[in-house]
């Protein structure tokens, strides 16, 4: 009988969970959806890039898998409801060098790995390449190899909880300039760029242009090799990959 108790609780316990972790997430977080969003391009990418980097065929024991989520307690605050890219940095460059930019559902659902021990700052990129810090996250080294978190947006709180948004080295057009097509805004400048990828950033860079087959992804490529051109001091194409984003944005 009492071991007939335990199983009735036991069952309660998990249906309890299940019910809870479903209308918490959805489906973002399940083992479906891990399995999946680790299949895609972009995530497989990333993954290689860090099993080869630690010599290893698999995730390297410290890093876990991070199911995000987004949401807008306040209603979505962007126009016509598009969640701009999003882009995630290490605070410690020198633990975890690689900036992720997820791919962020209509749920508000991303998936990345982390790195334990760390902490990672998560920030809207804008156009010409500004960007907005809107939430923060420490990874705990103890704990499991997947881990679950809801990050919410509420952009008139954003001075009281540190937001900030940093300015790009590029000079922006102005906005009425950014719709406009420019010179060659079907074709990717690679003229500056390695005939191979030498490593991880310029690995997601064209797997970006690879992929671009949307407005939106097209968008997001473009902005990619501008802000890969930005950080090289190549203003020049820097200036022109962001103006080419910045069409696509508008399309």
């Amino acid at each position: 009988m009492k071991h007939l108790t335990r199983i009735t609780w036991l069952l309660i316990l998990i249906t309890s969970f299940a019910s809870s972790a479903s209308a918490q997430y959805g489906h973002v977080g399940s083992d479906e959806w891990f399995a999946q969003m680790r299949k895609s391009a972009a995530n497989q990418a990333m993954l290689r890039a860090l099993m080869r980097k630690h010599g290893t065929q698999q995730l390297p024991a410290d890093y876990i898998e991070f199911a995000g989520r987004i949401v807008f307690p306040e209603g979505n605050p962007f126009p016509k409801q598009r969640i701009p890219d999003l882009r995630i940095k290490c605070r410690d460059s020198q633990a975890d060098e690689v900036e992720r930019a997820p791919f962020v559902d209509d749920e508000g659902g991303f998936y990345t790995v982390f790195k334990r021990g760390q902490t990672y700052d998560l920030y809207w990129m804008y156009a010409f390449g500004s960007r907005e810090k809107f939430a923060s996250i420490f990874i705990r080294p103890e704990g499991g190899a997947r881990r679950k978190h809801i990050f919410e947006y509420r952009p008139q709180a954003s001075d009281s909880r540190g937001s900030e948004v940093e300015q790009p080295t590029v000079p922006a057009r102005a906005p009425q300039q950014a719709v406009a097509p420019p010179a060659d805004v079907d074709t990717f400048d690679l003229s500056g760029f390695p005939p191979q990828p030498t490593n991880f950033e310029e690995q997601q860079v064209m797997e970006e242009i690879k992929y671009a087959t949307t407005a939106a992804s097209k968008a997001l490529a473009h902005e990619r090799l501008a802000r890969y051109y930005e950080k090289r001091g190549d203003l020049r194409r820097a200036r022109a990959e962001y103006a080419k984003a910045a069409y696509w944005r508008s399309r």
